[in-house]
């Protein structure tokens, strides 16, 4: 049996990220992938109807331009190219008017002033801030190995004083009604904000209002992968093969063998054994790996209290996958054009209306008056629809378990409830989404994601709450250094390890420069940094 220096378990896009530092760091690597494709939520499939392809959880691309993954690994000469919509996110109101959030600052500051001087102002002054902290604190803190909790708000305080700290630890929604007079200007930014962690009523992610509003202007921006979000894992995996790395799909593991604190060997499904000589890698979240993997009986005794305690998200995303005829028709384009131009547009009366969305999901209820995101790369990229007609997607917050049934009850639920949601959606529109304008449909509700996509237990993108005992050190447990675990020889890789979910590959570059530490390498990455 052919042996390897490094073992990935799962080919999303943070594993992949870590496979090909460690490829071109000289280490024979493979790459074990369940799925029939390669990069996890970075998937891109025709699920509607022939000729619509689909982005699934992964349309917004940012994070992978702000830090260095995109250039180290020369992602653009390996098919993974971008494009910017200069229109980023817009909100539409119930009296046909919208918002716009633009790349560029002044045209947006010039969209808010026309609700409120005083909060155009507030957006000016605030994005200088944001900007600033974003690029000195937020993007060097992502990719790279976290520190305490006291140094990291620390440094906060630092680069804008204690008002921005008490601002990290608000929730996303109070610093909305805290900074903003105007009802619409607070639904328009604390919707967009709350799109990274999926509910604005979180206490300490604050943290998104910088990422999120200052990584959308120039020169960052929310991007679309050219041609489908996979695209991007495409590129990765041909760096990772053409390094001498190997990857397998369909390779389902079922058993991470382990003795003395170390892994010895993964069983695949078909029983094929590899053995493990040098180490292994997971991509997957704490409680996939350790009790379902590993298995409970061979956990270390002070081990196991900290996997235990790992807690997925209660709430996940009922999303819609639409094929169109032709591009949707917004009623808010009459007044505000660039609405019919925008990336992602949302459309939610107030912010109180989303505070009742999180409120029904902690009560089991699919919410009964949804504040819906819908997202239109196709208008960007042609190539996601034939003849004129749109890929459009839509989602919104929802219960992982149902109070009446749990998670299953999804299956009876979820037709009528694409009803619900179309005919929430539709007063917005001219046209677009008569019945005979849609070509086809697919639902995901959130027993979907999990079974389509088995790393996303409980449908939780991204694998685990993203609160604040959760984040940082915490993520995914402060008893052992970040990346490394109770095993000599078993790391982890994935969206459960700081600094989270969303597409940047951030966890599997700083899991790469733990592993490179702890074996010796040298970092080829930062001789290219110089």
């Amino acid at each position: 049996m052919e042996s390897y220096d490094v073992i990935v378990i799962g080919a999303g896009h943070n594993g992949l990220t870590c496979a090909a530092y460690l490829a071109k760091a000289g280490k024979k690597v493979l790459v074990l992938e369940a799925r029939g494709v390669v990069g996890g939520g970075c998937a891109t499939e025709e699920v509607a109807a022939p000729g619509f392809r689909h982005n699934f959880h992964s349309n917004f691309h940012g994070i992978i331009h702000m830090g260095p993954v995109y250039q180290d690994l020369e992602l653009h000469r390996r098919g993974a190219r971008y494009i910017w919509p200069d229109n980023q996110f817009a909100h539409v109101f119930p009296d046909g008017n919208g918002l716009v959030l633009s790349r560029d600052l002044d045209t947006t500051v010039r969209n808010i002033a026309r609700y409120s001087k005083r909060d155009a102002e507030t957006f000016h002054d605030l994005m200088r801030v944001y900007r600033h902290v974003l690029e000195t604190r937020l993007i060097p803190g992502m990719f790279s190995i976290p520190g305490s909790p006291a140094k990291e708000l620390g440094d906060i305080e630092a680069a804008g004083g204690v008002d921005l700290v008490r601002q990290f630890l608000t929730t996303p929604n109070h610093l909305a009604r805290d900074l903003f007079e105007s009802p619409e200007v607070q639904t328009f930014v604390g919707f967009w904000v709350a799109q990274l962690a999926g509910t604005g009523d979180v206490f300490g992610l604050g943290a998104n209002y910088p990422l999120m509003l200052a990584g959308s202007l120039e020169p960052y921006g929310w991007a679309i992968c050219e041609g489908g979000s996979n695209n991007l894992a495409q590129a990765m995996a041909r760096f990772v093969l053409e390094h001498g790395g190997e990857i397998r799909l369909d390779s389902p593991v079922r058993q991470i063998e382990v003795h003395d604190h170390r892994v010895i060997g993964i069983v695949l499904d078909d029983a094929t054994r590899i053995p493990v000589d040098g180490i292994a890698v997971s991509n997957l979240d704490p409680k996939h790996t350790f009790l379902d993997l590993v298995g409970e009986a061979d956990l270390p005794t002070e081990f196991r209290p900290a996997v235990e305690r790992w807690r997925y998200d209660r709430m996940s995303m009922f999303c819609l996958y639409l094929a169109l005829r032709e591009p949707v028709r917004w009623k808010a384009a009459a007044k505000v054009p660039e609405v019919q131009a925008s990336f992602a547009v949302s459309l939610c009366e107030s912010l109180d209306i989303l505070d009742d969305n999180a409120s029904d999901c902690r009560l089991g209820v699919a919410p009964r008056t949804p504040g819906l995101f819908t997202v239109h790369p196709s208008l960007f990229d042609p190539s996601l629809a034939p003849g004129g007609g749109e890929a459009a997607f839509c989602e919104q917050i929802a219960p992982y378990e149902l109070r009446d049934g749990g998670s299953a009850a999804w299956d009876d639920l979820k037709a009528d409830y694409t009803e619900f949601v179309l005919e929430r959606w539709r007063p917005y529109l001219e046209s677009g989404l008569e019945p005979e304008a849609i070509v086809g449909r697919y639902i995901s509700s959130p027993i979907d994601i999990e079974r389509v996509m088995p790393s996303m237990r409980h449908g939780d993108w991204n694998h685990g709450e993203m609160t604040q005992d959760q984040l940082g050190v915490f993520r995914p447990f402060h008893e052992y250094p970040p990346y490394r675990t109770a095993f000599d020889n078993l790391y982890l890789c994935g969206a459960s390890t700081h600094p989270g979910g969303s597409i940047g590959g951030a966890s599997g570059y700083n899991a790469a420069g733990a592993i490179a530490d702890d074996l010796g390498i040298q970092r080829w990455w930062e001789r290219n940094a110089q």
